[in-house]
């Protein structure tokens, strides 16, 4: 999987949200207006193309992903 070499100042700053808990990091995107999708250990950012990955409620993670064709 490639990088979006084009990041927005959105997704740096999201990628900030390491070590925030789950609770947290769904209030910031909802105060910034950013649609997410909440399942199970993950906390998807479609318009962002990004995956927070939470263990024991915190975030551990922040991954790309692409969109299937």
């Amino acid at each position: 999987m490639k990088p979006n070499l084009s990041i927005t100042s959105a997704s740096q700053s999201i990628k900030s949200y390491l070590g925030y808990s789950r609770h947290d990091c769904t209030q910031l995107l909802a105060n910034k207006n950013i649609d997410s999708i909440a399942f199970a250990h993950w906390l998807a950012i479609p318009s962002q193309q990004l995956l927070l990955v939470f263990r024991h409620q915190h975030c551990v993670a922040v991954d790309c992903y692409s969109l299937a064709a």
